[in-house]
């Protein structure tokens, strides 16, 4: 019964490993930063706001740019499942780090 417990354990915690190796593949195609609007004469023009090796970099997209809200707005729920997937990996590695110990000093 305990075995098949710490197996579970174990398959979950490889399951979370593989859909962090694919949330991290799929975010690697995706922009990072933020949207910033300008009008300038009444006309409204997109830049892409992210930061690139320490600097604040601006990327002018276009007069209209819904294709990169859904990619900004994917990328920032791909970034809070990556920070949920990794919490709860590190609990489980923790847990079955200290039942391995457990196991190795009785």
């Amino acid at each position: 019964m305990m075995w098949e417990k710490i197996k579970r354990l174990e398959e979950r915690l490889y399951e979370l490993r593989r859909e962090i190796e694919e949330v991290e593949k799929e975010l690697e195609g995706l922009p990072s930063g933020h949207l910033e609007v300008k009008v300038i004469n009444g006309n409204i023009y997109y830049y892409l706001r992210y930061w690139e090796d320490g600097k604040l970099k601006s990327k002018y997209v276009g007069k209209f740019a819904s294709d990169i809200k859904e990619k900004l707005t994917r990328s920032e729920q791909l970034r809070r499942r990556l920070t949920q997937l990794k919490e709860e990996e590190k609990k489980l590695s923790n847990i079955i780090n200290k039942v391995e110990k457990i196991i190795t000093d009785y």
